[in-house]
């Protein structure tokens, strides 16, 4: 008898020293025979109301201010926040599912670079990095 996993969304708050808040949230995205894939999200906002707006992609004033962010004044704190971040969840998601981390701000080029030096540099090498999709992969073994 097997017990049945339970996948539930994981969302992270920080707040930063600027008085602006960090918002990273993990969501069950794909579900596959073996497992699931988890999409990883970030915001850095003024609000919480703002953050909340733009990951469930409210079409409003305060998600438009927010798509020609990066990361606010804080700068790349927030990128190695959210890195953190990531690796808490790569314990806590169980074997065989994966993660999928999507570089989706304004300047997503710059975003990318930032982090795929991180992934080589700092990460194990069983993170795969997807150019053309701007994303990186990780896959969780049994």
């Amino acid at each position: 008898m097997s017990l049945r996993t339970k996948r539930r969304k994981k969302t992270g708050k920080i707040s930063l020293k600027d008085g602006t808040f960090l918002k990273v949230r993990l969501i069950p995205w794909i579900r596959t025979r073996n497992g699931c894939v988890w999409l990883v999200s970030m915001a850095v906002s003024r609000s919480m109301r703002q953050a909340n707006d733009w990951l469930l992609r409210r079409k409003n004033k305060r998600v438009r201010r927010l798509d020609m962010n990066l990361t606010g004044k804080v700068g790349n704190r927030s990128q190695a926040l959210a890195i953190r971040f990531l690796r808490e969840c790569q314990e806590y998601i169980p074997g065989g599912d994966s993660l999928a981390v999507r570089c989706e701000c304004a300047k997503s080029d710059k975003q990318f670079r930032i982090w795929k030096k991180w992934f080589a540099r700092h990460e194990d090498s069983e993170w795969e990095v997807i150019e053309e999709d701007k994303s990186f992969f990780y896959y969780k073994s049994r």
